[in-house]
């Protein structure tokens, strides 16, 4: 299930990236350590982020809090119920 492994606030408070799919359905949290937020990009397809970059269908910013986890976390499962429907 997505966003079981996805890590907690200190990870993109390190600045770290963090991607994840499932089958077509795939999405990557940037973070912007400066703002203090993160946002997630969705795309469908069989590619990497750097290769699908046009292929974008949706994207977000979220504050790098554990409220905007949460919130993040809401918004890509219900992304994901979207595109499989």
């Amino acid at each position: 299930m997505l966003c079981k492994s996805m890590p907690d606030i200190a990870w993109f408070e390190n600045d770290n990236r963090y991607s994840e799919c499932n089958m077509l359905f795939h999405y990557i949290i940037i973070p912007n350590t400066k703002d203090k937020t993160m946002t997630v990009k969705i795309w469908h397809g069989e590619f990497c982020y750097e290769k699908s970059i046009d292929k974008i269908v949706s994207e977000r910013t979220f504050e790098i809090s554990t409220s905007g986890r949460k919130e993040m976390i809401e918004y890509i499962i219900a992304e994901d119920k979207n595109y499989m429907q």
